[in-house]
């Protein structure tokens, strides 16, 4: 499956993206959000994915990586919105696909949902750090990432439910 992943600029193989600037600056804040939005694009196309592709996960798990897509595309455009009023362009840098490759080595559908489990909790932690950042000095993106951080335990938790899978 080759994703669209347009509007953003992807790292050539086997590069990797530059180090995100300080968290201080507004570009360091607009490499934090450019970084989640990216991922929240790669799991929209992913749970859509996996949720044909991977035959041996139950039914149930399936239906509801289906339904996260929902939540992803909802994630996504609430970050590229902000983006976008806050004048931070989603091709500042290039981003990388690693997350994504390492989805499509998946064998099974089981480890599918812990490899992006993971990934989520990664995320949700990311973005908890940034939402506590900003709190004060933005509280509209923070409160774009409180949400998504809410949502996020949700999609972490199909891992324990199917699984008996939970980050360390």
């Amino acid at each position: 499956m080759d994703p669209d992943f347009r509007p953003f600029v992807i790292c050539a193989p086997g590069e990797r993206p530059g180090k995100p600037r300080a968290l201080g600056t507004r570009e360091g804040v607009g490499d934090r959000m450019r970084t989640a939005a990216f991922a929240e694009l790669q799991a929209i196309q992913a749970f859509g994915w996996a949720a044909e592709h991977f035959q041996d996960a139950p039914e149930g798990l399936r239906a509801s990586w289906r339904a996260q897509v929902a939540d992803e595309t909802r994630h996504y455009e609430m970050i590229a919105r902000r983006m976008e009023e806050l004048d931070l362009p989603l091709t500042g840098r290039p981003v990388s696909t690693a997350l994504w490759s390492s989805l499509m080595e998946c064998a099974t559908g089981r480890d599918f949902c812990i490899r992006i489990a993971a990934a989520e909790e990664r995320g949700r932690q990311a973005g908890v750090k940034l939402m506590k950042h900003l709190e004060k000095t933005d509280p509209e993106t923070a409160a774009v990432f409180a949400e998504i951080a809410a949502d996020e335990v949700a999609h972490v938790a199909l891992a324990a439910i199917w699984f008996d899978w939970t980050p360390e």
